[in-house]
């Protein structure tokens, strides 16, 4: 995550003295519609639903350490313009980008959170940007690519509690994320 901390965090004259994103691993599945626009640009929409956390990690002067995880389970729908270069030996490189919305099941955006509850909530749509690359192999039966793509959050994801050591120290969060992703088709 990005991360942007309030200024009333820099005047807080309690125990807290740093707020950390951690990298968290997570996973999905879906499926892919593509249509080609030509001989080297393709459109695709894919559908896929995620599984992941995220972790904030809380440093105290007088307490441990707190971690608190925000659980994810979202459906998101990325739109992208993908250009191939040629396949010779049926193999071939791609570069994409495009937009994906996010639509997060989780999300405790209509909660009611008290001033002292560790919880932070997440915004139940994000938007991202998102770009990348990847290799295609076309086998006998069946086309294979590997991915990597890069999302970063458009909008502030954060709901925000002024009074709350844990939101009401931030101003903003978005979310980033790093996909590896292998796919088949025909």
């Amino acid at each position: 995550m990005k991360m942007q901390l309030h200024p009333s965090f820099w005047n807080r004259t309690d125990s807290l003295l740093n707020i950390s994103p951690m990298a968290q691993l997570g996973g999905g599945f879906g499926g892919t519609v593509a249509m080609r626009v030509g001989q080297r640009m393709e459109l695709k929409l894919n559908t896929m639903l995620q599984l992941h956390n995220r972790d904030i990690e809380f440093d105290w002067a007088n307490r441990p350490t707190e971690k608190l995880t925000i659980e994810t389970i979202s459906l998101d729908l990325p739109l992208t313009m993908k250009y191939r270069s040629d396949m010779p030996n049926n193999t071939g490189f791609y570069a994409l980008g495009g937009v994906r919305w996010s639509h997060d099941f989780q999300s405790n955006e209509d909660l009611v959170i008290g001033e002292t509850k560790p919880l932070i909530a997440m915004k139940k749509n994000t938007y991202y940007y998102e770009f990348g690359a990847g290799f295609e192999f076309r086998l006998d039966y069946v086309d294979l690519s590997i991915e990597l793509k890069m999302s970063n959050g458009i909008n502030d994801a954060l709901v925000r509690v002024p009074d709350s050591y844990y939101s009401g120290s931030m101003s903003a969060f978005r979310p980033r994320l790093f996909s590896l992703t292998l796919m088949a088709q025909n």
